[in-house]
């Protein structure tokens, strides 16, 4: 290593006592500058070995539950350089090399001598993790049959909807079977399958969740009706695995209310020779107003004189509108705005002719669109949507 040697007036001998020190230094401080960096870029590549769950995956008791030659998953970090899986055996650890492995997930098959407990993953360079998951090893005797399929238990939920209410229907399942099988699940309606899927590899003794948004096949809302799920394996039959129910539409009024009396029903006279072409459902203002059936906006307004803050909807996937009049303020939807059944669209108001009348909702019923044709009596219709809504 070379010195080098400076001279000068008397007094700099410190000083350069100092400077010689510091070029001595620098090579040994850049040479573990370098050892560390190196030493973390190791430790990046190779990564914390952590694994922590375990489930069988053929040769099947039970999630943790398997038998000597059953296959397990590990799954965790850093698993790709695991060479061996360790198992508690009866005078010592019993090994096993992964059939497969991967950064977050291996497979090993369970070796003879094998006892329950926790297995330990040990990488090839001699790094070891114990899986925190307990596996329980039986004899083979008590795992069942290789083709069979047996459901343990489901959930469905919500157990009813509105047509076009924008909500997700699921169905959760387990099922007990020797190890990964082809599911189908239907969803059936009226006798007809409204949706399916099928999946290839489902895993026995784990939760699975389907999800069906309420839409066919064109993207049109399903229609009312009871509807229950389905669940089939090759070779076996179909179980009823749960039902619910959508509902053709969902009371607009959404707080106590009463349908007043004659004067408020549906054909009763009115001035200038007009009759009601609706039905007045009496509440307090302010009370919330949701839309009875999901659709799009085809008309709002404000009529001082008659209906005051009005808005009208259609029923989609129907050629049926909706007109909802006397709302405290403006309806708070707007022409062309796509409204899903029980979105709020406006407040309880006596706004028009209802101001010397009381607040209430004046509502009213076109089969054939808005302005074409006439009007139906909706008395019916809001008893029935009150009746389950």
């Amino acid at each position: 290593m070379g010195f080098l040697e400076l001279t000068g007036a008397p007094g700099c001998g410190s000083r350069l006592a100092r400077l010689s020190f510091r070029i001595l230094l620098a090579p040994a401080a850049a040479a573990l500058a370098i050892g560390v960096a190196a030493l973390a870029a190791a430790a990046t590549t190779a990564g914390a070995l952590d694994p922590n769950d375990l489930r069988c995956v053929d040769g099947c008791a039970g999630r943790q539950t398997a038998g000597v030659g059953s296959r397990i998953a590990i799954t965790g970090d850093g698993l790709a350089t695991v060479s061996e899986v360790e198992f508690r055996g009866r005078s010592g650890s019993v090994a096993a090399a992964p059939t497969a492995t991967g950064r977050h997930r291996l497979t090993v098959d369970i070796p003879f001598g094998a006892l329950g407990g926790r297995p330990v993953v040990v990488t090839q360079g001699g790094r070891s993790a114990s899986v925190p998951k307990l596996l329980r090893i039986v004899s083979r005797a008590r795992l069942p049959g290789r083709n069979s399929f047996d459901i343990l238990d489901t959930d469905v939920g919500p157990r009813h909807g509105f047509v076009d209410d924008g909500r997700s229907y699921r169905l959760r399942y387990r099922f007990r079977a020797y190890g990964p099988r082809t599911v189908r699940v239907r969803l059936i309606h009226s006798g007809t399958v409204a949706h399916s899927w099928k999946s290839r590899g489902v895993v026995p003794y784990t939760a699975h969740r389907i999800e069906w948004r309420g839409l066919l096949a064109n993207g049109r809302p399903a229609p009312p009706g009871r509807y229950r799920f389905q669940i089939k394996s090759p070779h076996h039959k179909p179980v009823r695995a749960g039902k619910f129910r959508i509902f053709t539409g969902k009371f607009p009024v959404r707080g106590p209310h009463s349908y007043g009396g004659p004067t408020q029903r549906f054909g009763a006279p009115r001035s200038g020779g007009r009759v009601h072409q609706g039905q007045d459902v009496f509440a307090a203002c302010g009370t919330r107003v949701v839309a009875a059936r999901g659709g799009r906006v085809q008309a709002r307004g404000s009529d001082p004189v008659l209906y005051g803050n009005w808005v009208v909807i259609d029923a989609r996937g129907t050629r049926t509108d909706y007109r909802y009049a006397h709302f405290l303020h403006p309806a708070s939807v707007h022409q062309g705005e796509r409204v899903r059944t029980g979105d709020e669209i406006g407040l309880i108001g006596k706004t028009g002719n209802a101001r010397s009348v009381g607040c209430q909702l004046h509502f009213e019923v076109w089969p054939h669109g808005w302005n074409h044709g006439s009007p139906v009596d909706p008395l019916p219709i809001l008893k029935r949507w009150d009746g389950w809504s």
